[in-house]
C-alpha cells in the first residue's frame, strides 16, 4: 500500500507511470542495485516519460545522457545550460521535471515505508562509492576553474588572454610508509599501496 504523502508514488501517478515503482523493487530485489543506481534509474524513467510526452524522439541512452547533463556535478554550468534550452524549446517544463527529481534518501523511505522492504544492507563506504564521491569533486572543480578562467579572458582590465581552454585534473596518492605514489583509479582498482602486499607476504612466512 503505497504511503500517504510518498514522493515517488505522487510523481508515478502524476507522469503516468504505474510500473515504475514496482519495476524500482524489481531492480532492488533481482538485481541487488543500490540506493543511488535507483534514484538514477527513477530519475531517468521521468526524464523520458517527459521528453516523451512533449513529443521527443528518444533515441538509445539518449535520457540518461540529458539527466547527467541536467543533474551531474561534473557538467560544466553552459553544458547544462544548453541541455535546458533544449529541452524547454521542445516543450519540456525543465523546472517541474527537476522538482520531480528524487534522492536516494526518497528511495530509501519509498522501500521501507510504502513497500515494507529492509534497506540495511545498503553499505555506506565501498572503493566505487569513495571513487565516485573523488571524481565528482574534481569534475565540479574542473567545471569551476574553466568557468572562472572563461570569465578571466573575457575582462578587459584583466591581463589574461587565451583561447578555449580545458581543464583537466588528475587524483594521486602517496604512502608515506612504503613510499609508492599512484594515481587514485589505479590505487583503488589493485586493492591498496604495496603495504598491504608486504603484510601479506610477511603474514604467509610467519
Amino acid at each position: 500500500m503505497a504511503g500517504r504523502g510518498c514522493k515517488v508514488d505522487r510523481v508515478c501517478a502524476e507522469r503516468d507511470l504505474p510500473t515504475l515503482a514496482e519495476r524500482l523493487v524489481e531492480r532492488r530485489t533481482e538485481t541487488d542495485a543500490s540506493l543511488r543506481d535507483l534514484e538514477r534509474f527513477f530519475n531517468r524513467s521521468v526524464l523520458a516519460a517527459a521528453m516523451r510526452a512533449a513529443g521527443m524522439e528518444l533515441l538509445e541512452a539518449e535520457a540518461a545522457n540529458v539527466y547527467r547533463l541536467l543533474a551531474a556535478d561534473d557538467v560544466s554550468h553552459a553544458a547544462r545550460t544548453e541541455a535546458r534550452d533544449r529541452l524547454a524549446r521542445a516543450g519540456v517544463d525543465v523546472d517541474a521535471v527537476t522538482g520531480d527529481f528524487v534522492t536516494y534518501g526518497t528511495i530509501r523511505t519509498h522501500l521501507r515505508e510504502c513497500v515494507g522492504m529492509e534497506t540495511g544492507r545498503e553499505r555506506t563506504v565501498d572503493a566505487d562509492a569513495a571513487a565516485e564521491t573523488v571524481f565528482k569533486l574534481l569534475g565540479r572543480t574542473e567545471a569551476v576553474t574553466e568557468r572562472e578562467l572563461s570569465r578571466l579572458a573575457g575582462t578587459e582590465e584583466a591581463p589574461f588572454d587565451a583561447g578555449e581552454l580545458t581543464v583537466s585534473l588528475t587524483a594521486r596518492v602517496a604512502c608515506g610508509t612504503c613510499g609508492e605514489e599512484y594515481g587514485l583509479r589505479h590505487l583503488l582498482e589493485r586493492g591498496g599501496c604495496r603495504c598491504g602486499r608486504d603484510r601479506g607476504s610477511d603474514e604467509s612466512q610467519a
